[in-house]
């Protein structure tokens, strides 16, 4: 058996398309179970819950509120399967998402974790419209390639459960967004645990974030890269924090005309346009980092 574990949060209109689609899976429906972990919804995911019928087991559960780490160290502590899939409660699954991680975890010889490819939207739609979908993994990799450790994406990712258990799960640490799959996904290539592509195994992100929304969002995700760097402080320049960038971001006055120029140029597309979304991600990325 392979467990489906997913945390959610206040996405009940979503997580229901989610749940309706694993009841189309090409796995039998006796190899797998979907553990739903809720963090206090206010939604209507209590009635989802209540209403949602499946030939699958599934499980749902309500606790506090701990963060991503905390609903999915839960789901698989109550997990049955020898494996566990980590996604979300905004990731659709293609038909044969879970034969895909399913087949490649039980062909594995040694404990292996596996990345699938998650397919972002560029607008809210269904169905799936494929020419307005680009990976979220830009780079071209062959089906089997083993992967960087920065590429243990939790939103569409396989792991033996005794591998997770033996690295005692998420740090609970990690309460904000981001950094708690890339932390765990550093210790796991500490331990020389290989990461590999598994291109068939695809999910749709039915989530389209604004471009002032991601900007705003680095802030919380500099916070997280904080702890990430307390724990790993020879990560030091891949967490972001090089000379250069340091040295440009102190000088940056948060009330100066520079940064009010980077805002006024988001809406003038271009080249004006992608440059200012790349220097206000890295500069509200640092505020989170070093000033908070």
């Amino acid at each position: 058996m392979i467990s489906i574990v997913i945390g959610t949060y206040n996405q009940a209109l979503v997580l229901e398309r989610v749940l309706n689609e694993y009841t189309r899976q090409t796995l039998s429906q006796d190899l797998f179970e979907v553990i739903v972990v809720d963090s206090g919804s206010t939604d209507g995911t209590a009635e989802l819950f209540q209403r949602f019928k499946s030939q699958f087991k599934f499980k749902a559960i309500v606790q506090e509120n701990q963060g991503k780490s905390g609903a999915r160290n839960r789901g698989v502590a109550e997990a049955q399967g020898t494996y566990i899939i980590i996604t979300d409660a905004d990731m659709i699954p293609d038909i044969n998402f879970v034969k895909t991680h399913y087949m490649a975890q039980i062909q594995s010889v040694t404990p292996t974790c596996f990345e699938g490819v998650t397919m972002n939207m560029t607008s809210l739609h269904w169905p799936i419209a494929h020419d307005v979908l680009y990976p979220y993994i830009q780079k071209k990799y062959a089906d089997g390639a083993k992967l960087g450790w920065y590429y243990f994406l939790t939103g569409n990712l396989s792991i033996p459960k005794a591998l997770f258990n033996e690295m005692n799960g998420f740090d609970m640490e990690f309460q904000g967004y981001g950094w708690e799959d890339l932390e765990l996904g550093y210790r796991l290539r500490l331990k020389k645990v290989p990461l590999l592509y598994l291109k068939e195994a695809i999910n749709y992100h039915y989530h389209v974030v604004s471009e002032r929304d991601e900007i705003k969002r680095n802030i919380k995700k500099g916070e997280s890269a904080q702890i990430f760097l307390k724990k790993h402080p020879e990560l030091k320049w891949f967490l972001g924090l090089n000379p250069l960038s340091v040295f440009v971001f102190k000088r940056i006055d948060p009330n100066g005309a520079w940064l009010k120029r980077m805002e006024g140029w988001l809406d003038m597309g271009g080249v004006r346009q992608r440059f200012s979304m790349w220097f206000l991600k890295e500069y509200y990325y640092l505020v989170g980092m070093i000033q908070n």
